[in-house]
């Protein structure tokens, strides 16, 4: 290379764009670890609480079905998501409103119930999902599948009889 040649710079356009699919790999990272991390503690000896009672469900499928199925969930929800950032403007709205004086707790419950929506709105598609995915499975993968929830949520009853005082 000649030193009147010069590495082409990177348009600004190019720039957005490669800050834009770096920030959609670290939030769908960002997703991953916080299911990893945050998944229910099974040893705590209760039976699952709230939005952990599909854990056994997809704790059942083994590992190659669980990336299938999480690669596909994450790409539907790339294509259905919300504006970038809108989850993260309720957070800030909450903040405001807790720093406003007099206190609203209305419009903080407002705020509350527009993020427990778009979270039911996703707990919802991954259940749809789910369904279409056991349903695709043969009659042979699905008995192995049913044999692993049933293991599974035997499990989970020997540690509730285990645990209670």
């Amino acid at each position: 290379m000649t030193e009147d040649a010069k590495t082409p710079k990177m348009t600004a356009g190019m720039r957005i764009l490669l800050f834009a699919s770096l920030a959609a790999n670290l939030a769908v990272v960002g997703v991953v670890a916080g299911l990893y991390f945050n998944r229910p503690d099974m040893e705590r000896g209760g039976p699952p609480r709230g939005r952990d009672f599909v854990f056994p469900y997809t704790h059942a499928l083994d590992e190659d079905q669980r990336r299938e199925l999480g690669r596909s969930l994450r790409g539907r929800i790339e294509r259905q998501r919300d504006t970038r950032g809108d989850f993260l403007a309720e957070y800030r709205t909450a903040i405001e409103t807790l720093r406003t004086e007099p206190f609203d707790p209305a419009a903080f419950a407002a705020t509350l119930d527009r993020q427990g929506a778009r979270a039911e709105r996703r707990q919802e598609e991954g259940q749809r999902m789910l369904v279409e995915y056991v349903a695709g499975l043969s009659p042979e993968q699905r008995a192995v599948y049913a044999q692993r929830l049933e293991d599974k949520i035997s499990e989970i009853g020997k540690r509730i009889r285990k645990n209670k005082p």
